[in-house]
């Protein structure tokens, strides 16, 4: 997709290129332990963006597309 952006990173935004929204996911193992947790995926959206020649994970709220 390759569109100009800003990020928002510590409060700063930094001229980006946009690449694009991926889905991440993660197992969670079962715990072993009595009353721990049942273990599952955790999955949610982020952005891909291209920031001084190297591609970033980013919060989809970070992103800001120029008009």
């Amino acid at each position: 997709m390759n569109k100009d952006c800003y990020v928002n990173i510590k409060n700063k935004l930094l001229e980006a290129k946009f690449v694009g929204i991926f889905q991440y996911s993660h197992v969670l193992e079962p715990s072993m332990l009595k009353g721990g947790r049942p273990g599952g995926v955790i999955a949610y959206p982020i952005a891909i963006v291209e920031l001084n020649g190297k591609f970033k994970e980013v919060k989809l709220s970070d992103v800001t597309f120029r008009r």
